[in-house]
């Protein structure tokens, strides 16, 4: 093999180590946001089991409410993360319309359960803000690194699409805790 034979195996060598590790970069970083992702989905169920059990002992309590603040949403496991906004969204708004409920009675003041379970609602939400910016930090990350030339070829061949972003812009911060 002559001087030309080892440069032609060590440009077909090159181009193998890139090709594999592009091909793992790419499965790396699109499991790395499925599994933030994953995490997001974890966080919304939690949160939701939460506002169930809340509702639950205001109805212990005596208190009416209406179906609107107690029919549960439709959850399913690896739910896109336009699926997971709207769940969160839609939490949040029943949590605003509860808020008041839940004020209106001061005898709620009492429960230590009940204040359990509205500061742990209120504990996922952090925690779900945090879970947030690493989701959507993973993504972006992803997203950039597939639109390059040969990374978006590896990605395209192993069904590998852009990420959507988890976006929930909500005041809920402002939101004060209930029964206080």
């Amino acid at each position: 093999m002559g001087w030309t034979g080892l440069i032609i195996l060590s440009v077909i060598l090159l181009l193998g180590g890139y090709y594999i590790y592009t091909v793992t970069h790419v499965t790396k970083m699109d499991s790395i946001a499925r599994n933030l992702g994953s995490e997001l989905d974890t966080l919304i169920w939690d949160r939701n089991h939460v506002y169930e059990q809340i509702t639950a002992k205001l109805t212990e309590h005596g208190i009416e409410l209406d179906e609107a603040l107690t029919k549960k949403p439709a959850l399913g496991l690896g739910m896109t993360p336009s699926m997971q906004m709207s769940i969160y969204s839609e939490l949040y708004r029943r949590w605003l319309l509860l808020t008041p409920v839940m004020n209106a009675n001061p005898e709620l003041k009492e429960d230590e359960e009940l204040q359990k379970l509205c500061s742990r609602f209120l504990d996922l939400r952090v925690e779900t803000m945090k879970a947030e910016s690493k989701y959507n930090r993973a993504a972006t990350d992803f997203n950039a690194y597939i639109q390059k030339p040969f990374p978006s070829f590896i990605a395209a061949r192993k069904t590998r699409g852009s990420r959507s972003n988890f976006n929930v812009v909500l005041a809920e911060a402002s939101v004060d805790k209930p029964i206080q």
